[in-house]
């Protein structure tokens, strides 16, 4: 009897399990506003770009492409991406490879992706998103986790990032100026309050520098080069920086005098701080970035691996 009583709860739960998911088939719209229909629930997921890797590692699965930018795998989702297939830079994705490897899903960002829609969608179901705001985070997470057949997942996802972001953004903290730059080869972009991670630094009471796009109606429009004359008349408290390439960053006479490099507070982050629209990306930045802010209240996230750990910015000739 005992036995019996157990196999109907494991039973019970499966069903509730179950129940709670998507009946296939599914149709979902992506960014491009198309409706696309999904007879059964896929089993092999590319990702042409970072989210889709992500997504599914949250809910428990793992993409079996993936594609790099700067020819690097991104190190915040671990040792999982050795054992993805590499579809090359996010912005020129392999067909070829992508083609051999058969995908019943490929999740991209509709930037790259959109003149080569007609081929990926010969490859397979595809779903494109416009991936900028925390808004575009938590539409796309709905409709790919929808797609997955996992719908109740992915609004789990959401109401657990919102409740993380309204317990950090309720507590006291000091205000501190950021600027959060792009260094693309030599040239320094400065990300405007739109973008999704300048939109978590605001929830920690960290005023973006550079302020808003001068042409908000271009969502897409993020960011724009800064000067360095430019970046010591802001002088923020905390610099953080991303640069694709290995190596310090370029020396410049102008980096000595900001006040962030003088107290040790010029970062230097991994690329999920640009791709932060995954739900293990927005949750590890948001926790790390509350410890940068904030030391003295908030721990270091455990949960990120040491590649993908911020660090202090060097400087040398390259």
């Amino acid at each position: 009897m005992r036995r019996f009583i157990l196999l109907f709860c494991v039973f019970f739960f499966a069903l509730l399990s179950h129940s709670a998911n998507a009946q296939f088939p599914v149709t979902v719209k992506d960014d491009r506003n198309k409706l696309v229909t999904i007879n059964s629930a896929p089993n092999k997921v590319a990702a042409v770009s970072v989210f889709g890797a992500d997504l599914l590692n949250a809910l428990g699965m793992q993409a079996v492409g993936i594609s790099t930018l700067n020819h690097q795998l991104s190190p915040y989702l671990g040792a999982q991406t050795k054992h993805m297939v590499d579809l090359g830079e996010i912005h020129e994705t392999n067909l070829e490879v992508l083609t051999a490897l058969k995908p019943d899903l490929t999740i991209g960002l509709r930037t790259y992706t959109e003149p080569f829609a007609t081929k990926f969608e010969e490859i397979g179901h595809f779903l494109a998103y416009d991936l900028v705001t925390k808004a575009d985070s938590d539409r796309a997470i709905r409709s790919a986790a929808n797609a997955l057949g996992k719908p109740a997942q992915g609004e789990e996802l959401n109401q657990a990032f919102n409740g993380l972001l309204k317990r950090y953004s309720s507590a006291p903290l000091k205000q501190q100026s950021v600027v959060f730059l792009w260094h693309w080869s030599d040239v320094p972009y400065a990300f405007f309050d739109h973008h999704f991670t300048i939109e978590m630094m605001h929830a920690l009471n960290a005023k973006n520098s550079v302020g808003t796009s001068p042409q908000p109606n271009l969502k897409k429009f993020d960011s724009a080069p800064i000067s360095m004359e430019s970046l010591l008349k802001l002088n923020p408290d905390v610099i953080i920086s991303f640069k694709g390439e290995a190596g310090p960053f370029k020396a410049h006479p102008v980096w000595q005098q900001l006040k962030a490099v003088k107290n040790g507070r010029a970062y230097r982050v991994a690329d999920h701080y640009v791709m932060p629209h995954g739900p293990v990306a927005r949750r590890l930045i948001l926790q790390e970035l509350a410890h940068l802010f904030h030391p003295d209240k908030f721990a270091a996230p455990s949960a990120l691996v040491k590649e993908a750990r911020a660090m202090t910015m060097q400087f040398g000739d390259l």
